[in-house]
């Protein structure tokens, strides 16, 4: 039986994801080394030319200059290409990670469009900044950075050890005791699983508590307003403290382990003098001995920093693997089916047969065995009491969720077999609080259609009602959209509007596009509507029901079980919610308010 292969882990799996940079990061590295090896010649270099001068000074004879000089330049050239070979790693290594954080947010944002609606909304806003920004920014700093320090921390350790092998391997055990003590305390450490495990509770609640930060931000008018006391922040406190927690129980599961590595890990001079008086009292030959003394005592102090980056690095690796946990996490969520066998859409009715939909975590059906068939060119509109399942009927049809049961089809052809982009390239939705990017106006209507000219995006403002409310900005189209530019919601609605006249859709499905405009802004939406609509298909989720009398298909939800189909008229003779619907909405349109009505 053939055996999966195990999923690759750590460092492992981030070079997996590098895997087209391995090459520069390669070079990188042994830069690094090469770079490492310069470093440690001076102090060679440095203990030859001490030990000729106490050679000379021990027997009496004159100093020559000429009998240090290569050693002098060799110290020199040494400097200069540690220079060298330290720049060019660097150089390689950034252009490496900065390579591969473009590549890796690319894959994420690209699997992000691939994945079920649900994942948004079971993930915070702040856990999935967390993962895009800080998770993703820690990769390329250790690459840019540690990768290279890794090479450099394994190497200069390595290089310096058989240095000091050749001077003294006596000295070198010696000095050598207190560092495999406290690697052996440190391995001890990270081998404990109950440290990944705090490692990752820390992660886990500082990604939380970002998330309610964010959260918070985003209502704080509405906190102001309804949550003036301590009680509307309890959340947020709960979130902190148990951040707070989780740092606190983190540290001090490290405390004694850390406390006795860092005791050993700098002790070498402790261990080095008993040594050295011992050696210099069974020794005739101070002027052999003494220059070696003098060399481990500078040599080992050295050591200590190049063991300690290996150590930082052992630490952030933790680290690493937590985030590229997270970036796995996403990039193996189930993908919604897209088959993409080829098959191009050439007609545009509607169909559902048969569907059925409970969202992520719910036991309950949003969309339950529903079935109906709309003509190509008609106008369709959704209604239905809140919940019923209008806009999980949209949401659908663009392929945001995939249906437990049943088929949806467009032309007659099932929506799986139908790739994203021919999918979303036929299909124009205007969101009931549609998205204004911070961009040009001209770049946001400009989405419809990337290859459109400017007179084709002046066209589709002029058709959607605001064009002149651009032109009436000090910068036209090329205004930058920001909550300083003034425009109302209706206005980002009409924009909203002129970017689906402009992709020229054949199917349009508007949610409730108008739930939150004036009047004025109304009339000019629906003006707007009419244009975009014309000669498309197009579903309508509407709750003014006086805007959909007219339309070819109303299809009544109530809780995700379509109730009814039909025109106006045959509704209201056959479906009692529609005729109740109908019945509050007149009563809303007449209602208002008059001194006395909240004493009554």
């Amino acid at each position: 039986m053939k055996q999966t292969p195990k999923k690759k882990e750590g460092i492992a799996r981030l070079m997996e994801l590098a895997s087209a940079n391995k090459g520069r990061m390669t070079a990188a590295c042994t830069l690094s080394v090469l770079s490492s090896v310069c470093k440690i010649i001076p102090y060679f270099t440095i203990y030859k030319v001490l030990q000729a001068l106490i050679r000379c000074y021990a027997s009496g004879t004159a100093f020559s200059f000429a009998d240090v000089r290569g050693l002098i330049l060799l110290t020199a050239a040494s400097a200069v290409l540690y220079g060298v070979f330290a720049y060019a790693s660097a150089m390689l290594s950034h252009g490496a990670a900065f390579d591969i954080l473009y590549e890796l947010r690319m894959k994420l944002m690209e699997k992000m469009g691939r994945i079920s609606s649900g994942y948004y909304t079971s993930n915070t806003q702040g856990s999935i900044k967390k993962l895009l920004i800080e998770d993703v920014e820690q990769i390329e700093v250790f690459i840019a950075h540690s990768m290279c320090e890794v090479a450099a921390a394994i190497a200069t350790p390595l290089l310096t050890i058989i240095v000091l092998f050749l001077v003294d391997w006596r000295l070198t055990l010696v000095s050598l005791l207190p560092i495999l003590c406290s690697f052996l305390i440190l391995a001890m450490a990270l081998k404990k699983p109950d440290g990944a495990k705090h490692q990752q509770n820390m992660a886990d609640a500082k990604s939380k508590m970002e998330g309610t930060i964010i959260e918070y931000i985003h209502g704080m008018s509405v906190i102001k307003i309804f949550g003036g006391t301590k009680n509307a922040f309890k959340r947020f406190e709960t979130d902190l403290g148990a951040f707070t927690k989780a740092v606190h129980d983190t540290a001090y599961y490290n405390a004694n382990g850390m406390g006795l590595y860092y005791a050993f890990f700098g002790a070498q001079v402790l261990f080095l003098l008993p040594a050295a008086i011992l050696m210099l009292n069974h020794t005739a030959d101070y002027a052999g001995v003494l220059p070696k003394i003098l060399f481990f005592l500078v040599i080992c102090a050295g050591l200590k920093e190049p063991l300690e980056n290996m150590m930082n690095v052992s630490i952030d690796t933790t680290k690493i693997n937590v985030g590229i946990q997270r970036i796995d996490a996403l990039l193996n969520e189930p993908e919604i089916t897209l088959n993409g066998t080829g098959k191009t859409l050439n007609r545009f009715d509607i169909e559902f047969d048969g569907v059925s939909f409970a969202y992520p975590e719910s036991s309950t059906y949003a969309c339950n065995g529903v079935s109906f068939s709309l003509p190509e060119g008609s106008c369709n509109a959704l209604v239905g009491p809140s919940g019923g399942g209008k806009s999980t009927i949209a949401q659908l049809l663009l392929h945001f969720y995939e249906v437990n049961e049943g088929e949806i089809r467009i032309g007659g052809i099932n929506i799986n077999e139908i790739t994203h982009a021919e999918l979303v390239n036929h299909i124009a939705y205007v969101f009931q609080d549609s998205f204004v990017f911070h961009d040009t106006i001209e770049n946001n209507i400009r989405m419809g259609n990337d290859a459109a000219s400017f007179e084709d995006v002046k066209a589709a403002a002029i058709a959607a009602n605001i064009h002149e409310t651009i032109e009436a900005l000090p910068d036209g189209y090329q205004t930058v959209v920001s909550d300083s530019t003034g425009l109302s919601g209706g206005e980002k609605q009409r924009i909203a509007i002129a970017r689906a006249i402009l992709k020229n859709a054949p199917i349009i499905v508007l949610d409730e596009a108008t739930a939150y405009a004036d009047a004025e802004n109304e009339v000019k939406i629906q003006e707007a509507f009419s244009r975009l609509s014309k000669g498309k298909t197009v579903i309508m989720i509407a709750h003014r029901l006086k805007t959909i009398r007219n339309a070819d298909n109303i299809l009544v939800m109530n809780g995700g079980i379509l109730e009814a189909v039909g025109k106006h008229d045959e509704l209201m003779q056959s479906c009692a919610i529609y005729r109740d619907m109908v019945t509050a909405n007149e009563r809303r349109d007449k209602w208002s308010l008059r001194k006395g009505d909240a004493a009554e």
